[in-house]
């Protein structure tokens, strides 16, 4: 890491962030053979054998590598703090993909729905064979949620592309205003939570300078690709 970079770190917080993270999984380790231990092996290769490119890494048929994927969530997880909370969480996760987070959430006793487009059939398959919940639906700006007839203790998005990621009409602070204005009126119950994790632009940006100050104005906590809003409406 350059002097700079190191230098900012220690300036916006970020530093700070990183060490308590370490710490608390250092304090609260997930194993993710255990993980493993509880999926049906034989559904997983008979999903691996229909969905699986030899080689691939960069598509959605790397998902199909638990392996690799199951310590990127543990991570998350530990991050948000899922292995101290004082009570069971309702997780809502958007663009849930293959159901990774809310597997080692629900390993860790919390429950959750997923939300995402139906391709690949792939990640459909896999929330059956996990036992997870999924709501097939597309995020578009400007567009009501569907109403999944209940309230949830954190919204998550992870490796965000509905806000038209890497296209030219990128979401604005407008479009993540109606987005999450949507999410804390009608998802969010008191105290809830959302936590976004940016994805990276062209340029290597996870937001404009505008858009930062609009996540912060609104209480956000932003560490890079990160960003939190804790106790949003309690």
């Amino acid at each position: 890491m350059r002097v700079t970079q190191k230098i900012a770190k220690l300036v916006d917080g970020t530093a700070w962030s990183s060490a308590s993270n370490a710490y608390h999984r250092w304090r609260h380790p997930i194993d993710p053979q255990e993980i493993i231990k509880g999926i049906d092996s034989a559904g997983f290769a008979k999903i691996r054998e229909k969905f699986s490119v030899p080689g691939e890494r960069t598509h959605w048929p790397k998902y199909l590598d638990a392996g690799r994927w199951l310590p990127l969530n543990i991570r998350r997880a530990q991050e948000l703090r899922l292995t101290a909370r004082a009570r069971p969480l309702r997780i809502l996760d958007l663009g849930s993909g293959a159901g990774y987070f809310l597997l080692v959430a629900q390993h860790l006793g919390h429950s959750g729905v997923g939300l995402d487009i139906p391709e690949p059939p792939m990640y459909g398959e896999l929330f059956e064979l996990f036992g997870l919940k999924r709501m097939v639906w597309e995020i578009n700006a400007y567009e009501p949620l569907p109403d999944l007839g209940e309230r949830f203790d954190m919204v998550t998005a992870f490796s965000i592309c509905f806000n038209a990621h890497k296209r030219t009409d990128l979401w604005t602070p407008k479009e993540w205003a109606f987005f999450l204005d949507d999410l804390e009126k009608r998802f969010l119950r008191p105290g809830g939570e959302i936590f976004l994790g940016m994805n990276p632009e062209d340029d290597g940006s996870f937001y404009t300078p505008a858009l930062k100050q609009f996540f912060i104005e609104r209480g956000a906590q932003i560490d890079r690709a990160k960003v939190w809003f804790k106790r949003v409406g309690g």
